[in-house]
């Protein structure tokens, strides 16, 4: 019911055009969430019914991406709640912006809303705004007399209205300066305008998330690899030699959809590069399907491909190790303990260790 009430609400504005109630921009230009870009989740079951065919919209034209992507390398732009996109639309006509640049922004944000927890930068809501920002920017979307940062209509009118107030409708290049705006990271522009070629019918496929599988990379091309290694957030980083550090967060950033990853720690074996902070176990989702195997290879594959810029020693994964300095291939893996659980025998995490 929450829902309709926004959507009849929405529609009336539009076809009433009552204003908007908009904030008064600040006199210096407050810099939006620089927001996580991307926390995978497990697949969410979206309404594999809406239509994401593309809609004419005026004032707006896209660029296309471009490169370094990070987030839709590994996670393909993925159905939109129906409720949620009436947001997307109405906004759009609102402001006479593209709807589907700001579903890809909901995409890149928070999967249009399914992992909408505030970040650990601050960011809150569907479309995470930091409070400074909403505070100058936000407006009231669902016009119920106030601007309220978790409420869904509120997030995207007010999107919206931030992207035009940072110049999105002065050409291609007034879109890549609103993203910059929006976010200040080359990437992310790149994912987000992806995503929305995705929505036109012009990017990539778009999956409806029922099948589990979608939501693990195992195919195509390995991600490529840049350099840029940002930081991970994850506790993980406590402890690490430099060289385990940034094959932490290049693994990671790479990887996105890896949550879980094990540092520094005891180990019960004498010659475990843990103890040293010279080792990080990342955590293979749904590692017992398919999908999660299949997933688990394409991060170590990733690895060995680039073992030389990483300083890896060697690599363990399903029960098999990789070691350069004594063979080119993958060979049976025992655990001193012998291979009686996943975790001895390594079929639920990548481990990768790195010389010092």
């Amino acid at each position: 019911m929450r829902w309709l009430a926004v959507l009849v609400v929405a529609v009336a504005v539009l076809l009433a055009g009552v204003p908007l109630g908009a904030a008064a921009l600040a006199a210096a230009v407050i810099a939006p969430a620089v927001a996580e870009q991307i926390r995978q989740d497990p697949c969410s079951a979206y309404d594999t019914a809406t239509t994401l065919s593309a809609t004419a919209t005026a004032g707006v034209a896209l660029p296309e991406w471009g490169s370094p992507r990070h987030q839709s390398l590994t996670s393909r732009a993925q159905t939109i709640p129906a409720p949620v996109k009436q947001l997307y639309v109405a906004a759009a006509a609102r402001y006479h912006v593209a709807w589907q640049l700001l579903a890809g922004i909901g995409m890149a944000e928070t999967r249009h809303g399914y992992n909408n927890r505030t970040s650990s930068a601050g960011a809150q809501g569907l479309m995470q705004f930091m409070p400074g920002t909403f505070a100058a920017y936000g407006v009231d979307g669902n016009v119920d007399g106030r601007r309220d940062i978790h409420n869904d209509a509120d997030s995207v009118f007010s999107a919206a209205h931030y992207l035009v107030a940072s110049g999105v409708r002065t050409g291609p290049a007034g879109v890549i300066k609103a993203l910059w705006a929006y976010n200040r990271s080359v990437s992310y522009r790149n994912d987000v305008l992806y995503y929305a070629w995705s929505y036109a019918g012009r990017g990539g496929a778009i999956v409806s998330a029922d099948d589990p599988s979608d939501c693990l990379p195992l195919d195509g091309d390995l991600p490529g690899f840049d350099g840029t290694c940002p930081h991970s957030r994850s506790a993980a980083e406590y402890g690490l030699r430099p060289t385990a550090l940034r094959g932490l967060r290049c693994v990671k950033a790479a990887f996105p959809a890896i949550v879980s990853m094990g540092g520094r720690g005891g180990r019960p074996i004498a010659t475990s590069d843990h103890p040293r902070g010279l080792a990080v176990d990342f955590m293979i989702p749904r590692w017992a399907t398919g999908a999660g195997n299949g997933f688990g290879w394409r991060v170590a594959r990733w690895v060995q491909a680039h073992a030389s810029q990483l300083r890896v020693k060697y690599i363990i994964w399903d029960a098999k190790k990789w070691n350069p300095t004594v063979s080119g291939a993958w060979r049976p893996y025992r655990h001193p303990l012998g291979n009686t659980n996943p975790t001895l025998a390594h079929r639920n995490h990548v481990h990768v260790s790195f010389h010092n």
